[in-house]
Formats: structure tokens, sequence, C-alpha cells
């Protein structure tokens, strides 16, 4: 009897460990990634992992931030989130006034900024934006730093123009005539204004320089204690990238429930936009090495216009930018 009862605590142990163990196993991290914006298709990868599985597949449990934070720099490198989307440059000017952050993975390979203006206004080249009036959304961010590069190149300054801030109301002050150019993202308002029938002239970033752009980044202390975390959030979003560059941007269906305003009436138009914004997501380096890669020439190069354009006052190391680390684990 002594042993029938050894026996059938053996068994009731050996099922709790089971139950235990099981239960742990699927037991979801959460992490928390602020997007810095309202629900767009510039997201879709994020949307893509959440919708097929690859973020529960690596155990993780995503919350979409969309706080219109400015500080994502700052919340990343105190651990207060785990990622953000932010830019390449944006990155640079943080890591340069001492905030630990660090880039692990590139939407876009080619910086998607430039100046637009309508045809027939006598803007034919970047010097012809002399004494014009240029719209950016503020004097901060990727659109402010876009300009300035573009003035570089000819050897201008924001002197040499006549800089006006309007919000995002770039296409509406094209048409009005409030600006004769305007800062914009060439897979945003580029595409509507073709949309409408405009004729544009375009002076995009890449053209002139080879900047980083769209990142996922998080802090020096995510790296250190929970790498594995980091390598899995990455290899998700990669999975999530594949599928859609694999589909040519046909994911609309799975976008309709993560984006509120995507309707029957502007579901075209979106489409558009993230069709042209696969073309900024690869390069030869992507096309040899996958997505979320970029060079540390690129790097270097960005760092070096920076202090060029007066953005930062120093070169920075490069290393304590960026890391391909997490893109093959």
């Amino acid at each position: 009897m002594l042993m029938k009862k050894f026996k059938l605590l053996g068994i009731v142990f050996i099922i709790l460990i089971f139950l235990t163990s099981g239960s742990m196993a699927f037991t979801a991290e959460d992490i928390k990634i602020a997007m810095g914006y309202i629900p767009n298709v510039q997201f879709a990868p994020y949307y893509v992992a959440e919708e097929k599985g690859y973020f529960q597949k690596e155990g993780l449990n995503v919350k979409f931030d969309y706080g219109m934070s400015t500080d994502i720099m700052s919340l990343v490198s105190q651990g207060i989130i785990d990622f953000g989307i932010s830019d390449g440059d944006q990155v640079i000017v943080a890591r340069s006034r001492g905030l630990k952050v660090k880039a692990v993975y590139s939407m876009y390979v080619k910086y998607p900024v430039g100046v637009v203006a309508l045809q027939g206004k006598g803007i034919k080249n970047i010097r012809d934006l002399k004494d014009r009036r240029v719209g950016i959304p503020g004097p901060y961010g990727s659109n402010y730093i876009g300009i300035r590069i573009l003035l570089h190149s000819v050897g201008f300054t924001l002197k040499d123009i006549d800089l006006v801030s309007i919000g995002y109301t770039q296409v509406e002050s094209l048409l009005s005539g409030k600006v004769d150019a305007a800062a914009v993202y060439i897979n945003n308002e580029v595409v509507v204004l073709e949309n409408m029938g405009k004729k544009l002239v375009i002076f995009k970033v890449y053209d002139v320089s080879p900047m980083v752009s769209a990142v996922i980044v998080t802090g020096d202390r995510m790296i250190k204690d929970r790498p594995e975390t980091v390598g899995k959030f990455i290899r998700a979003v990669k999975f999530a990238s594949d599928y859609i560059y694999e589909n040519n941007g046909d994911v609309m269906d799975i976008l309709k429930k993560y984006i509120p305003t995507l309707s029957a009436q502007n579901v075209d138009i979106n489409r558009k936009v993230l069709k042209e914004s696969l073309k900024l997501w690869v390069d030869e380096d992507v096309n040899k090495y996958g997505f979320g890669y970029t060079s540390k020439s690129d790097w270097e190069k960005s760092i070096n216009t920076l202090v060029e354009i007066g953005v930062i006052d120093r070169r920075i190391n490069p290393d304590d930018c960026y890391t391909d680390d997490f893109l093959s684990k």
C-alpha cells in the first residue's frame, strides 16, 4: 500500500512539472515599440508580423505605442520602452548627445526625403531654390536635415532660401502657392501629388548622399541584458518584410485591421504608397545580405555629412550607432 502511495505521488509530481513547464514555455514576453506616428502603411512589417503570427512564434506579445513622442531616443535609452521606430540620422544625433541607443535593423536603405516643386514654376535644379519659399513641417527631424543636405550639395545653406514652417500640409501648400517647393517623403506626398495628375520636379536626398534612413532602435542596456529578445523581435520583422516584398506589397487586407483610416476610398493610394516604399527597402547590399542590413560605410558617410552641415559638432564611432549582429540570429 505504501509503495502504491509513493507511485501515485510520483505520477502527480511528474504531471505538475509537465503542466508548470508547459505554461512557462508558452508565457509570452511583453514588448513595447514606440511607433512615433499614427497607424500608417509605413508600419506594414509590424502589422504583418503580428497578423501572421511571427511575433507570437517568437514568444513575444508586442504592443504598438502610437504616442506622438518626440523623445523616443530618451525613452529607449532609459529602457522605458523596448524598441522605437526612428531614422538613422536621429540615432546619430542622439548618440552624439550621449544617449545610449543603437540601430539594430534598417527598414529603408534609401533616404526617403526629397524636395518637390510643381513643374512650370521655374525650378529645374536645386540652385533654382535660391530665395524661394520652401516649406517644411518645422525645424526638426529628417525633413529639416534632408533640405540642408540638398542645399549643401550645391554650396547653399538655409540662408539662401526662404524657409517656411507649414506643418504637415506640404500638398495643400504647394497646390495653393503658399510655397514654391516643399520637403516631403518621396514615398508619400509625391505619390499623392502624382495621383492627382500633377507633374513634379523632384530632388532626392539619396541622389546626393547615402544617408542612413528608417531604423529600429533600442538601448544599449536592452542589447546587453536581453539580446535573445532583440534577436527574436528582429527575426519576426525580417520574416514579415520578406513576406511583404515577395507579395509585392499586396497586404492591404491585413493592414485594414490595424489602420482605422484605411478604407475603400483610400486603399488604392495607400497601396501605391507602400509599393513606392518597397523601392526604398532594397539596394545591392540588401539583395546580398537580406533585409535589415546597412553598411558601415553608409553610417560613416552619414556621420560626416551631419558634421559638415552642422547638425552635430563632432565625428563619432559608427559602431556606437548601429549593429547588424542580430540579423543572422
